[in-house]
């Protein structure tokens, strides 16, 4: 939405020279900032229209942007209006912007964004209309953001065909729970939707990324992970450990199918795939109906980061006080990897959970074992990316 404040009086005459500054600043920046900028510096109008005033703001994947135009020409302008998102593609537009002769006239705009602005990084603005009159700025944008860490959504095209029923029944749903979340917090995300695009990934990892895994029991892989499951699953946990990736596993028995989309491999997952992948033997997954307690100290923090908190300022829907979970793992407390966080937990203080977070060297395993009725899958797949966040600011 956006709307035009109309009809004001010019204040006075910005000095021609600070726009100059302004401009100068922006040549030498450098990539999509610099080329919009260059647009209108060769049919400059300093003298003619001014920008006055720009803010940004950004509250997680909302934001909200107003600039003043001012006017020095004697006719009224009809003007465009963008602002440059970190693609290099317009994520502000305002069209059909009325100056008045002599006056000026405010923008504003807002909306949901995504990730399209960064809170401390700078934006061009462009300013132009058929006339060959225009000019351009820059906006900072401030506010509140999560993180900028990249999401990797797996989404393979016909994956869950393959792997058939492996602990969740609609991974697409999932999928788009964890997008639609992501949208929401303003995190920067990929769909990965083929399988070489997944082993460029794991061949090449990058710092710090989020991975959602939404098929349960099957995990996508390359060639050689079913050719060598052992190999594979202890190098992902070095990935994991080494890179600081977070990687959530969404409902039914961790790493019990392999698959290139093409071969498949079983894995007896409590007896090798993790062991193999958590390097212990102590780590047992069982399903079940079990009833599950939210844990009270993720509830009672008193400093404003209790879970339920972190839930209710992202506008999603406290949790409830207890679930049932299809899937739980169950850990004795002394034994590695070392638990970061118990979300749900069985009565009488019982090592089983439903949902915890572990700690793989600077990385997390984040375990969500799938309510059976309290959560629809879309829900759950929000949940699970809320868990990882959670995890990792805390």
């Amino acid at each position: 939405m956006h709307r035009q404040v109309r009809g004001r009086k010019s204040k006075g005459t910005v000095p021609i020279l600070a726009v100059a500054v302004l401009m100068g600043v922006a040549f030498l920046s450098t990539g999509i900032f610099a080329v919009e900028l260059n647009k209108v510096v060769y049919n400059p109008a300093p003298e003619d229209l001014i920008i006055q005033d720009p803010m940004l703001m950004k509250h997680y994947g909302y934001a909200s942007f107003k600039v003043t135009i001012r006017s020095n020409t004697d006719r009224e302008l009809i003007m465009s209006v963008s602002v440059i998102g970190e693609d290099g593609l317009p994520a502000i537009s305002v069209d059909n912007v009325h100056v008045p002769p002599r006056g000026e006239v405010t923008v504003n705009s807002s909306g949901l964004m995504g990730s399209k602005f960064f809170v401390g990084n700078s934006y061009a603005i462009r300013v132009s209309s058929g006339r060959d009159i225009g000019t351009s700025g820059l906006v900072e944008c401030k506010g509140v953001e999560f993180s900028r860490n990249k999401l990797v959504i797996l989404a393979i095209d016909g994956f869950s065909a393959v792997v058939g029923n492996k602990g969740v029944s609609n991974s697409s749903a999932i999928v788009a729970g964890v997008e639609d979340a992501a949208i929401r917090l303003g995190i920067p995300y990929e769909k990965v939707t083929t399988m070489s695009r997944w082993q460029s990934i794991l061949a090449n990892p990058l710092d710090g990324i989020i991975v959602v895994n939404p098929y349960g029991g099957g995990t996508p892989v390359p060639p050689e992970g079913v050719e060598s499951p052992e190999q594979f699953l202890r190098n992902l946990s070095y990935i994991v450990g080494n890179h600081s990736w977070t990687w959530i596993h969404v409902g039914g028995e961790p790493f019990s199918l392999l698959s290139d989309g093409v071969r498949t491999v079983s894995i007896d997952p409590t007896k090798n795939g993790t062991i193999w992948f958590f390097g212990t033997d102590q780590v047992v997954i069982c399903s079940g109906n079990a009833p599950m307690e939210l844990v009270e100290c993720v509830l009672t923090e008193t400093d404003g980061t209790s879970l339920n908190y972190f839930l209710t300022v992202t506008n999603f829907r406290p949790l409830p006080e207890q679930m049932r979970f299809e899937y739980t793992i169950v850990l004795p407390p002394s034994e590695l990897p070392q638990t970061k966080f118990i979300f749900y937990q069985k009565r009488d203080g019982d090592s089983q959970t439903g949902a915890r977070s572990f700690c793989i060297g600077s990385g997390y395993y984040v375990y969500w074992g799938g309510a059976r009725s309290d959560l629809s899958e879309y829900e759950t797949g929000s949940l699970s990316l809320m868990l990882a966040l959670y995890t990792n600011l805390r």
